[in-house]
C-alpha cells in the first residue's frame, strides 16, 4: 500500500492536497470570524471596566458604540452577525464535491439542491418520493449539477436501511469521481424530518416515537453509515438542519423540539469525538421557514397519527390546518427557503459550528434564552398558552394576533 508521501507524486493526490488545505484555511477563517464576533464585545467591556477602575476609561467610545449596534442587530436581524458577515459559500466550495441531500423533495431541501447545483456539486437527493426525486434531478442537472442521482430512502428503515443508502450512494460517489481514486461523500446534509402542531398532553405516544423515527433515529443511523468513509478519507462535512425549537423550545411542539435537541446535541458530541480526523460538523437552527404553503407535501404531526399529514407517497396533498388557515401572511413571517438554503451551504462550507436563522421576534427570543434565560422562559410563558389553543384549534401557532 501507498504510504502518505509516496501517494503525494501522483497527480490525483497532489490535487487532493491542495483541495483539502484549501478547505481547512477557508473553515479555520470561518471559525476565526465567528469567534471574533462572540469575543471582541467581551473583550472591550472588559478593557473599558478594568481601565476605568485605575480612573482613566480606555476605549468606552468605542466599547458604548459597539454594545449599542449589537443591540440593534439582536433585535433586527435574521441571524447572527458571522453568518451575515461571512455571506455566501466561497467560491469553488462546492464544485466538483459529492453532496448528499435528505428531505431532497421539496420544501428547503430541494432549495438546498438546486443551490448546490448552480455551486457545481455533484448531487446524491434522497427522500420517499422517486418520481418527484426526478424532477428535482432534472432540475438541478439544468442549473449544473451534472447527473444529479436520486436515492430513495425511508426515514424509518433503520440501520439496515442506512447501510444500504450508504453503500448506494458510496457507489454512485466513485461512479461521479471517475479516475479520481479518493471517491467518498464530501458533504452530508440531513434536511429530512417532520413538524408538529399539538399540545403535548394531547400528543399520542405512537407521535412521540414516530417523531424521533424520524427526525433523530434515522439522522443518527445515517451518519454512522457515512462516518467511516469520511473518516478513512480525512475529510467530509456533516450538516444538519436542526431548529431554532432546539434553542426556544416552542410550545405546542414539545416533541418536535425535543427531536431538534437530541439531533444537535448527538452532532455536537461527534464533532468533539472526530476533531482531530478531518471531519467537521455544522448544525443549523432556522425558524420556521416559508414551505409546504402552496400544497407540496408537509411531514406535520398531529395529536395522533390519524391527525397527522405523514403520507409522503403523495405529491399533491393541499394545505391543511393551519396552513391552509394562515395564508399569505405566514409566509411574511417565515424564512425565504432559497435564502435560507444559501446561509445552510455557506455555514457548512466555511466550518462554523452553528447557523441560527429566524425571523424577528424569534430571533431576539434566542438571544434572551442566550444570554438572560430567565426572561426567555417568562416570554414563553406569555405566549405558550396561546400556542397550544391555536395548535388545538388548527390555527397558525405563528400569528398569535388571532389567538384567543
Amino acid at each position: 500500500m501507498l504510504g502518505p508521501s509516496t501517494r503525494t507524486l501522483f497527480p490525483h493526490s497532489r490535487d487532493r492536497v491542495r483541495r483539502l488545505r484549501a478547505t481547512r484555511v477557508i473553515m479555520k477563517l470561518g471559525v476565526s470570524i465567528q469567534l471574533l464576533c462572540e469575543l471582541a464585545p467581551y473583550a472591550l467591556v472588559g478593557t473599558t471596566v478594568f481601565t476605568a477602575a485605575l480612573g482613566a476609561p480606555y476605549l468606552a467610545s468605542l466599547t458604548g458604540l459597539v454594545t449599542l449596534l449589537l443591540l440593534v442587530d439582536m433585535a433586527l436581524s435574521e441571524c447572527d452577525l458571522a453568518v451575515r458577515l461571512l455571506g455566501d459559500a466561497p467560491r469553488g466550495a462546492y464544485q466538483g464535491k459529492v453532496v448528499w441531500i435528505t428531505g431532497a423533495s421539496q420544501g428547503l431541501g430541494e432549495a438546498l439542491a438546486l443551490h448546490l447545483a448552480s455551486l457545481g456539486a455533484r448531487l446524491i437527493l434522497s427522500s420517499r418520493r422517486e418520481g418527484v426525486l426526478a424532477k428535482v434531478c432534472a432540475a438541478c442537472d439544468a442549473l449544473g449539477a451534472g447527473a444529479a442521482r436520486p436515492l430513495v430512502l425511508d426515514a424509518r428503515g433503520g440501520a439496515s436501511a442506512a447501510g444500504e443508502a450508504a453503500t448506494a450512494a458510496m457507489a454512485m460517489a466513485t461512479e461521479m469521481a471517475g479516475a479520481d481514486a479518493d471517491a467518498g461523500i464530501d458533504y452530508l446534509f440531513h434536511v429530512a424530518g417532520g413538524s408538529q402542531s399539538s399540545a403535548a398532553e394531547d400528543t399520542a405516544e405512537e407521535v412521540d416515537r414516530d417523531m424521533f423515527e424520524i427526525n433523530v433515529f434515522s439522522a443518527i443511523a445515517l451518519t454512522k453509515a457515512v462516518l467511516p468513509g469520511m473518516l478513512a478519507r480525512r475529510t467530509g462535512v456533516i450538516t444538519a438542519v436542526c431548529s431554532m425549537a432546539a434553542k426556544c423550545p416552542a410550545p405546542g411542539q414539545a416533541a418536535y423540539s425535543a427531536t431538534k435537541a437530541a439531533l444537535a446535541a448527538f452532532l455536537h458530541a461527534l464533532r468533539g469525538e472526530t476533531a482531530d480526523r478531518g471531519v467537521r460538523v455544522c448544525v443549523a437552527h432556522p425558524g420556521p421557514i416559508a414551505t409546504g404553503l402552496g400544497g407540496q407535501t408537509r411531514v406535520v404531526f398531529g395529536a395522533t397519527l390519524a391527525k397527522s399529514t405523514c403520507d409522503t407517497e403523495k405529491s399533491d396533498v393541499a394545505p391543511t390546518g393551519s396552513d391552509a388557515k394562515s395564508g399569505s401572511k405566514k409566509n411574511e413571517k417565515r424564512l425565504d427557503a432559497r435564502w435560507t438554503a444559501a446561509r445552510v451551504a455557506a455555514g457548512a462550507a466555511h466550518g462554523l459550528d452553528e447557523v441560527v436563522l429566524a425571523k424577528q421576534p424569534i430571533m431576539l427570543l434566542r438571544h434572551f434564552m442566550r444570554f438572560a434565560p430567565t426572561l426567555g422562559f417568562r416570554v414563553l410563558n406569555k405566549v405558550g398558552p396561546k400556542r397550544t389553543r391555536a395548535a388545538r384549534s388548527g390555527e397558525s401557532m405563528y400569528d398569535l394576533k388571532k389567538a384567543k
